[in-house]
């Protein structure tokens, strides 16, 4: 792939070299979704492995305060949204979805702290695993939801 293809439609980078959301989107057509969904599970669990960790020099609020900052601030340099031109309802759409994320951060952390991490990420794990037992359509996707 060139560096004009993966450029797409925005600005040339400074250096010539294709901009890093853009190898960053080059990279996840080439997993397939299964393979986003396992990195996406294994970054949760290695950074609440972390999180844990970091629980005798800080509270549950300040580790969750410093994952939202830090991933902000890499997507931030990584993937370099732009922000100009988003509607208020836009806005309020992300707002909302950063509020949520940190709640949910906020009481799975609060549960590490009290409770060993299995415990407190199976019960984390019920919610989802809920959802697909209610939107189940067929007995195969029931059998998947009772081997997990």
């Amino acid at each position: 792939m060139t560096a004009e293809a993966l450029q797409g439609p925005a600005e040339p980078y400074k250096s010539g070299m294709p901009r890093p959301g853009a190898l960053l989107r080059a990279a996840s057509d080439a997993i397939p979704p299964s393979g986003l969904v396992l990195l996406a599970i294994l970054s949760v669990q290695v950074g609440a492995g972390f999180a844990k960790n970091l629980f005798a020099q800080l509270p549950p609020s300040a580790v969750v305060f410093l994952r939202i900052a830090t991933g902000a601030l890499i997507i931030g340099l990584v993937a370099r949204p732009r922000l100009r031109g988003l509607s208020r309802s836009d806005l309020g759409v992300g707002i909302g979805f950063g509020v949520t994320l940190g709640v949910m951060n906020l009481s799975l952390y609060q549960a590490l702290a009290e409770l060993p991490m299995g415990i407190a990420v199976a019960i984390e794990f019920l919610g989802p695993l809920g959802v697909a037992v209610a939107a189940s359509r067929r007995r195969l996707d029931l059998l998947w939801v009772v081997l997990a």
